[in-house]
C-alpha cells in the first residue's frame, strides 16, 4: 500500500510511505496529495507537525526503507539515525567512528533518500554547516528547530 503526507512549514515536506515504511521524504514549493490509510501514516504526520513546531520527537521508532542503497550508505544512514535530537556531530566524527573519509560520509549522507527520520542535518563541518541535499537554508532551520548549540 502507497501513502503520501504533506505537512506544510517553510516548504511542503512530502512524505511517501510503502507498506508502512517511509522510502521518500522530499522539499518542496507545493504539496503531494495526501493518501493516509494506516496508524503508522496518521502518527507520522503528527509527528512531523508537532516537530516541525518544534517540538522533541524520536523518530527511531518509524521503520524506513533503504534497500535499493549500497551497503556503504546504508552503514553511514544507520549510524547517523543515531544522532540524538538537538546534537550535532563533525563529518570528521562520523568517518572516525565508521573508519572511513569524512569526504566519503559526505556521498553518503547526499544519497539519504528519507531526511529528518535520518537526521543528515545533525552532520555537520568543523568550521560551517557544510551540505544539505534540500538547501543550506532547510539544514539550518531544521538545526534551529532542535536548538543545537552548532553556529548557525
Amino acid at each position: 500500500m502507497l501513502e503520501v503526507i504533506s505537512v506544510r512549514w517553510i516548504k511542503f515536506v512530502n512524505v511517501v510511505l510503502r507498506d508502512e515504511r517511509v522510502v521518500r521524504i522530499t522539499f518542496d514549493d507545493y504539496p503531494l496529495y495526501e493518501n493516509i490509510q494506516s496508524d503508522t501514516a496518521k502518527s507520522l504526520k503528527s509527528d512531523l507537525e508537532r516537530y516541525l513546531r518544534g517540538e522533541r520527537i524520536d523518530f527511531n521508532d518509524y521503520d524506513v526503507n533503504l534497500a535499493d542503497l549500497s551497503c556503504f550508505v546504508r552503514m553511514v544512514l544507520e549510524e547517523v539515525r543515531k544522532i540524538p535530537y538537538g546534537k550535532v556531530v563533525t563529518y570528521k566524527e562520523l568517518a572516525d567512528k565508521l573508519k572511513t573519509s569524512p569526504r566519503a560520509v559526505g556521498q553518503a549522507l547526499k544519497k539519504n533518500p528519507i531526511p529528518i527520520i535520518i537526521p543528515c542535518h545533525r552532520v555537520v563541518a568543523k568550521k560551517d554547516l557544510g551540505g544539505f541535499s534540500a538547501g543550506i537554508d532547510i539544514k539550518r532551520e531544521l538545526l534551529r528547530l532542535e536548538r543545537t548549540r552548532s553556529n548557525l
